[in-house]
């Protein structure tokens, strides 16, 4: 994918040339680990391992005419309840492209039942895993998740949608500053409460009464059961149930 830009008034920008798409590592860290991924530069996609190791794989990939500062290398570290995955923060913005190539993800591959902790994030997905709990704090971006089980979420971005399909969960919260939700729930019993300051909220497609921009509603599916806080600043919220439409 091709990228045009421009940068901030008196910055300098450079030629750069980065090729990580075939670094991988693979780490045995026990059965159920706590997985933690904290890079800024990158959306993070988190999929299901098939040998029980946790595999990661940078895919960063950046040719042309760049303004700003260069990823630093990702780092993968054993700890002694599972796995780190770290990419130094540059503290600035990401680099701009003037004209050049810019693509970039980390993916890792997790154990059943692993704890996933995404600390820092430029995005997120997570796609096909049956987790333990699950925690995501992403300044920016949209956070994905398809074919997902957990007993406890809690994921939150300050930038971007948030979007859910088959999603097993036993309660938590998914919250975003600025953007819509859009949530299929897979749940015999849940009990689920959504708010937006602006924007509308549809369940199974009915409309939640309303008078102003903001409103909030309360849904029992099945019997009730654990909370699942569901809330954005700027958006509306639109949330089905097992096949609801």
């Amino acid at each position: 994918m091709w990228a045009a830009g421009s940068g901030r008034f008196g910055a300098i920008a450079g030629p750069v040339a980065i090729n990580a798409m075939s670094e991988q590592t693979a780490v045995y860290a026990g059965d159920a680990p706590h997985v933690v991924v904290a890079d800024s530069e990158n959306r993070v996609l988190i999929t299901a391992s098939g040998d029980g190791k946790v595999h990661v794989t940078d895919h960063t990939h950046r040719v042309g005419w760049f303004l700003g500062p260069t990823p630093s290398p990702l780092s993968v570290v054993r700890t002694a309840d599972g796995v780190t995955v770290r990419r130094p923060d540059s503290g600035e913005r990401r680099g701009v492209a003037i004209v050049g190539i810019d693509f970039q993800r980390t993916e890792v591959a997790v154990p059943p039942k692993s704890r996933i902790d995404i600390q820092r994030c430029d995005g997120a997905g997570i796609d096909g895993v049956e987790a333990g709990d699950v925690k995501i704090v992403c300044a920016d971006g949209s956070l994905h998740f398809e074919d997902v089980q957990t007993p406890a979420i809690q994921a939150t971005t300050a930038d971007g949608s948030i979007r859910a399909s088959n999603l097993r969960v036993g309660g938590g919260t998914l919250h975003t500053d600025d953007g819509s939700i859009h949530l299929s729930l897979n749940a015999p019993a849940l009990t689920v409460r959504a708010k937006t300051a602006d924007g509308d909220i549809r369940f199974n497609g009915a409309r939640a009464a309303q008078d102003g921009d903001a409103v909030s509603a309360e849904y029992t599916v099945g019997t009730g059961g654990g909370a699942l806080e569901v809330s954005t600043q700027d958006g509306s919220i639109h949330i089905t149930t097992n096949g609801g439409t």
